[in-house]
């Protein structure tokens, strides 16, 4: 079993990494906010990752610690909840985001992610709930790092671009969220996400 690879990274976008490692690249799909923890192309970095078999074709999947890989792992057992939609929902809410929207069977938190339906997260609700360790669910204290909404927009709206969103929906998406408060970059991503993801249901 891969339980992590480490390694120089060579490229990054919000869906996938490659790291060149042992004279091999490995190409790893990513949640979408991890791709706004990654160092530069050309740094060391360590991705936790987790293996699987689609199409009789391995395929990677990475996150920033184990503990995002096994929540990962937690996910895709769900019935109806493949590696995409594990991805989509890690990419979209944090780790104690996600534990408390299942813990409080938050349905709306839930629904507001694109390919989750009400069916689905009543499942994940359902088969999760008492598996999920309740301290998972405490809020993580935000970064002391303090940067301008315009600082970051830039990599917000790249990200955005690289996932499919058009010139209209991301400038609707800045207008929405323009006055919220946040605390760093991913944050700023996951509500831009959030925001995007309820005008189009």
């Amino acid at each position: 079993m891969l339980c992590y690879l480490q390694g120089t990274l060579k490229e990054c976008s919000p869906q996938h990494a490659v790291v060149e490692a042992m004279g091999l690249g490995f190409y790893v799909f990513i949640p979408a906010s991890f791709y706004f923890q990654m160092p530069v192309p050309g740094s060391t970095v360590k991705i936790y990752t987790c293996l699987q078999i689609k199409d009789e074709e391995p395929v990677l999947y990475g996150f920033p610690g184990n503990k995002e890989r096994d929540f990962f792992k937690i996910l895709i057992g769900v019935s109806g909840i493949g590696p995409k939609a594990a991805l989509s929902l890690l990419g979209h809410l944090s780790l104690s985001q996600l534990s408390r929207a299942i813990l409080q069977e938050d349905l709306y938190a839930l629904t507001c992610i694109p390919g989750i339906g009400n069916k689905t997260a009543r499942r994940l609700v359902y088969e999760l709930k008492d598996k999920i360790d309740k301290r998972q669910a405490e809020t993580t204290p935000p970064s002391s790092k303090e940067e301008t909404y315009a600082d970051y927009w830039d990599d917000v709206q790249h990200a955005l671009q690289a996932l499919g969103y058009s010139p209209q929906e991301i400038t609707r998406a800045k207008k929405g969220i323009g006055g919220e408060e946040h605390s760093n970059v991913e944050e700023l991503f996951k509500k831009a996400l959030a925001f995007l993801a309820k005008i189009k249901n």
